[in-house]
């Protein structure tokens, strides 16, 4: 089969009669395919959603390639599979113009979910769908994976609100069970750890990589730095004692959320001279 060369410019999405998703291969014979339409980012603005405020939003900006669009629905997946279409609920409909911004809100996302509630810690996910001048629709689901996993084309149909909440140092404080460990598996699930204040009234601290238990000796505490508005948190690259005689690096992102008492991180080990990228580590406060 001949190379094809497609651009953005001239989108096209393949039609087999009904087109499977799961699909990776496109066929080079032009007369199966037909001009179609897809979303691009232009700019995320914001993905992170205070739950307690119902007008708080999530917000990308938004341009279009291929046929004319008219407009966009903008669904919440909310099912397991997020190209289930049978469990997506619509949120609404926005007449489209190129370098729109595409908002939902905390209460838009909360009625659409009903009767589930909003959980801190929870990535909700949220599918847009064009609607072209002719009346056709195209999605996540109809658009052949062989474009959208190509970040090169920005494509957005699928994005994500993570639900978040303030920081409050004083409710953070205190005894949190391990909830998962199973990348780096230095504790087990139940393992305790004592969370303190940490240097500043935006951060935390605590003992983690390199537990005793797996020979951690000289061990230092993380320092966990908050972001009040969100819970957003980072540890800056920093030694955590060592495994052994060999010596251990940490450094992570995720969130602190006070409201749940909930810590979700996701952790790079340095070990020696090896990076360990990725590690998810949670605890739920007692």
């Amino acid at each position: 089969m001949k190379k094809l060369i497609i651009t953005l410019s001239s989108i096209a999405l393949v039609l087999f009669g009904v087109y499977s998703c799961k699909k990776d291969n496109i066929s080079g014979d032009k007369n199966n395919l037909i001009g179609g339409s897809l979303l691009t980012l232009t700019k995320n603005i914001n993905g992170n959603l205070d739950f307690s405020k119902p007008t708080a939003t999530v917000s990308i900006q938004v341009g279009s390639k291929g046929a004319a669009v008219t407009s966009v629905n903008i669904y919440l997946a909310t099912g397991t599979d997020p190209l289930d279409k049978t469990k997506w609920k619509l949120i609404k409909n926005l007449p489209f113009t190129d370098g729109m911004t595409i908002t939902a809100s905390t209460a838009e996302i909360a009625a659409a979910l009903a009767p589930a509630t909003i959980t801190p810690g929870n990535q909700y996910v949220l599918q847009n769908e064009v609607v072209t001048t002719d009346g056709r629709k195209f999605n996540a689901i109809n658009t052949p994976s062989n474009y959208t996993s190509f970040a090169v084309y920005k494509i957005i149909f699928t994005w994500t609100a993570t639900a978040v909440c303030g920081f409050d140092q004083a409710a953070s404080i205190g005894t949190y069970k391990v909830v998962y460990d199973g990348d780096w598996v230095d504790f087990a699930t139940g393992d305790i750890i004592t969370v303190t204040a940490g240097p500043d009234a935006n951060s935390i601290q605590f003992l983690a990589y390199p537990a005793a238990g797996a020979g951690g000796v000289g061990r230092l505490p993380w320092i966990v730095n908050v972001d009040a508005a969100t819970g957003a948190a980072t540890v800056a690259t920093q030694p955590a004692g060592s495994y052994g005689t060999v010596p251990a690096k940490v450094a992570a992102t995720g969130f602190v959320f006070s409201c749940t008492g909930y810590i979700n991180l996701l952790v790079d080990v340095t070990y020696g001279t090896d990076l360990y990228s990725g590690n998810k580590f949670q605890l739920q406060k007692q």
